[in-house]
């Protein structure tokens, strides 16, 4: 069982307050005769005191701790944390029993490619947009967009857009982070204000750093609930295609995919052992002599390790075979050009 599983699963119309106990429950409300249920998002009112009544007062502290955190993100009033982004200060509140600390789940990561069947519960999602909003982004311009995809005719495409790979068929939730300019060219229209940079290969890189740093929140998020993820850098293959697929407009382009599922206890993936800090720690100024002394130890370990996953060779072959040039990137050497035609000039 994962951390998520002792959160509430609730329906859009409900939010999940802090689990009591960690044993998994459902906040129900019966329609009254006279009223419809409600079909919002955001939790009711009189859902959201009946939870607080049934609460400890130490569940209740911290529901009101993560609300009024969740309000400091939002610039709002604690009272309207739960409508700006629904369920979350719940799934925060929940978070606050789980031992794991961010460093625990930063050196545990590993690629997750098989889960088990079933949706989420509804607060995951809203939960990883929000932990994605609290990355840093350059002079506050918000440059990126997410598309959460869960529809599995739609997850089957956009495989077949992106290499093929069955865990994106598998998978129960696919976020696609997009560089995103269109936003701020459609403000700019409304005052008729001419925005020429956002044409330039600087605001182009800063949307896909943008981005890039939102998925890395959302991933780490994801993982410390005990969720399993993967990225999909296979977005953009095809990137005008995937773009068309996912009505992207003029202006937006994707930048990774990320997985995430309950893993699959019987297929859970190794950590990938990665390069010796002295390969790529570099002291004042960058030493190339030195950085290139331990990487026959870890080229013998990487062996070892595709070996054990069933495949041969070693790291540095892996790499210079990547990287050798035209088809080796499986259609991303044109990214410049796609990028153009998506309404990113990048000059």
């Amino acid at each position: 069982m994962t951390a998520i599983d002792a959160f509430l699963v609730t329906t859009p119309t409900e939010t999940a307050p802090v689990p009591p106990a960690r044993v998994p429950a459902r906040i129900t409300r019966a329609p009254r005769a006279h009223q419809p249920e409600p079909t919002h998002h955001h939790t009711p009112e009189s859902v959201r005191d009946e939870a607080h009544d049934s609460m400890s007062p130490e569940q209740a502290g911290r529901l009101a701790a993560a609300r009024a955190q969740v309000a400091a993100r939002y610039g709002v009033t604690a009272r309207r944390a739960d409508t700006v982004a629904p369920q979350v200060a719940a799934a925060v509140a929940a978070a606050s029993d789980l031992p794991r600390s961010v460093l625990d789940v930063q050196l545990g990561h590993r690629s997750v490619r098989r889960f088990l069947p079933g949706p989420l519960p509804p607060l995951v999602l809203p939960t990883l947009v929000a932990a994605a909003q609290s990355a840093p982004t350059a002079s506050d311009l918000q440059l990126w967009s997410v598309v959460a995809v869960t529809d599995q005719a739609r997850l089957a495409r956009v495989a077949d857009l992106s290499g093929g790979q069955e865990c994106v068929r598998d998978a129960p939730l696919l976020l696609v982070w997009v560089a995103d300019v269109a936003r701020v060219r459609a403000l700019a229209e409304r005052r008729d204000t001419a925005v020429h940079a956002t044409g330039y290969l600087e605001t182009t890189v800063t949307a896909f750093v943008d981005a890039a740093l939102a998925a890395q929140n959302a991933a780490v998020a994801a993982e410390s609930l005990g969720l399993g993820t993967v990225y999909l850098d296979g977005v953009r293959d095809r990137p005008e295609a995937l773009g068309a697929e996912l009505r992207l407009p003029r202006g937006t382009a994707p930048v990774v995919g990320l997985l995430v599922g309950r893993p699959d206890p019987a297929r859970a993936g190794r950590v990938t052992p990665r390069l010796p800090q002295a390969v790529v720690l570099h002291h004042e100024t960058y030493d190339t002599a030195r950085q290139l002394r331990p990487l026959a130890a870890y080229e013998r370990r990487m062996a070892e390790f595709y070996r054990a996953e069933g495949l041969d060779g070693g790291w540095v072959g892996r790499v210079l075979t990547r990287l050798r040039g035209h088809g080796s990137l499986r259609g991303r050497e044109r990214l410049r050009s796609a990028l153009a035609a998506l309404g990113l000039p990048s000059w």
